[in-house]
């Protein structure tokens, strides 16, 4: 998908991109980043607006809601997050890429699912772009498991936690059964699809409430939602802006965000920047996309964007997907979540299995180093080993890390 926006949501076109002055490294820090500042202000004074006008439009749409300040009851839960080196790591002959699925189950125990666990696997590939939806397919295939455990009646748990997206981010061009089946990519996204039909259908089977957690957010659904063309930063810059602790924005279901984006395009399309309404045409292409690819059942998963209830200085605001159960409503889950929520935007449960999804640089080298001995020993012939799995710039082992 495209990535609407530059840093401040601006026009970030050839003409931005390709003027620049360069600086001796020196006056960078002082000189260039405190006209960037000036830039970027500029752009959000022109293009913003007022917040009460904003806080006003949503109120008279309905969007604008309070979080009830008690929730009946804590969910029992299960957090999940998954992560692969990015980059993998580069070896002569290939890229080395580990998975790592991680997970921890709150308020219930199970014989079938141990608590907390993180489990990983070492891919040799050719194609790095293999490592995201790869990631997603060991993270729904899981939750899957899960929730077969629950039919099962194995394992009791109510909502279950996701590090990143229900709605699957499949780019438009794998979204077509052909294509599905026309290449190593087109298959594992279309891997991801099957499964996000399975653990949907699953979870409705089930009585399973589903939560992605958006940590990076390029769309710009509120301003389309609340027709404002002139606002062009993305929904979580926005609502971290307008919203106060304890509040949320009801975006409804991604049925209706593409209603919505069809008809502000078909009212602004002429008249807006070539660059967003190509970013806005994008998102619109990927949603109706992945809904008919679904059969539809995506259509239901619900989007919203809160602000925790903890009362500093600063505050993230978060945007999420819901899957809501019969036992939790979105406004339940939400007011929960908020009563987990930190600074940054993100709850609790997630910031842990996020920190356990990782793996360290010096054992992901250890990993290249078994790889090239155990090839070593299979192959007999020590220097076709290292020309397959030698490190190409071991001095670049600090860049590689985890998404």
């Amino acid at each position: 998908m495209s990535r609407e926006g530059g840093p401040a949501g601006a026009d970030v076109g050839g003409e931005y991109l390709t003027e620049f002055e360069e600086e001796p490294l020196t006056l960078v820090v002082l000189k260039d980043v405190a006209e960037e500042a000036d830039r970027i202000a500029r752009v959000l004074k022109s293009s913003l607006g007022s917040r009460d006008v904003i806080r006003r439009r949503l109120e008279e749409l309905g969007r604008l809601k309070r979080i009830p300040e008690e929730f009946r009851v804590s969910p029992k839960y299960l957090a999940v997050d998954t992560g692969f080196t990015s980059p993998p790591l580069e070896l002569i002959g290939g890229k080395l890429l580990v998975v790592i699925r991680s997970h921890i189950l709150h308020g219930t125990a199970s014989s079938s699912l141990p608590s907390t666990a993180s489990v990983g696997f070492v891919k040799f590939i050719q194609d790095e772009a293999v490592g995201k939806p790869l990631s997603k397919i060991v993270e729904r295939k899981f939750i899957k498991e899960v929730l077969e455990l629950k039919k099962a009646g194995e394992l009791d748990v109510d909502v279950v936690l996701i590090d990143g997206e229900i709605f699957p981010r499949i780019p438009p061009g794998y979204t077509s059964e052909r294509r599905r089946k026309q290449s190593t990519m087109g298959k594992l996204y279309g891997r991801v699809l099957d499964l996000t039909i399975e653990v949907l259908e699953l979870a409705d089977k089930t009585d399973t409430a589903l939560v992605g957690i958006l940590k990076r957010v390029y769309g710009r659904d509120i301003p389309v939602i609340i027709d404002a063309p002139e606002v062009v930063v993305n929904d979580k810059a926005l609502a971290t802006y307008v919203l106060e602790p304890g509040e949320w924005i009801d975006l409804e279901t991604y049925s209706d965000v593409a209603y919505y984006l069809n008809e502000f395009l078909k009212k602004y399309g002429e008249s807006m920047p070539a660059e967003q309404v190509t970013a806005l045409n994008n998102r619109f292409a990927w949603i109706v996309a992945v809904m008919k690819a679904g059969d539809y059942l995506t259509s239901a998963i619900r989007v919203a964007v809160y602000k925790g209830k903890l009362p500093t200085y600063f505050m993230a605001a978060s945007k999420i997907e819901v899957w809501p159960s019969n036992d939790f409503t979105t406004e339940e889950l939400i007011a929960y979540l908020a009563s987990i929520t930190g600074v940054n935007g993100v709850p609790h449960p997630i910031d842990v299995v996020d920190a356990m999804c990782r793996l360290r640089r010096d054992v992901l080298h250890l990993t290249q180093q078994q790889l090239q001995s155990e090839l070593s020993k299979k192959l007999g012939d020590p220097y076709l080993a290292v020309s397959m799995a030698g490190l190409t710039n071991p001095e670049k082992m600090y860049k590689v890390g985890f998404k």
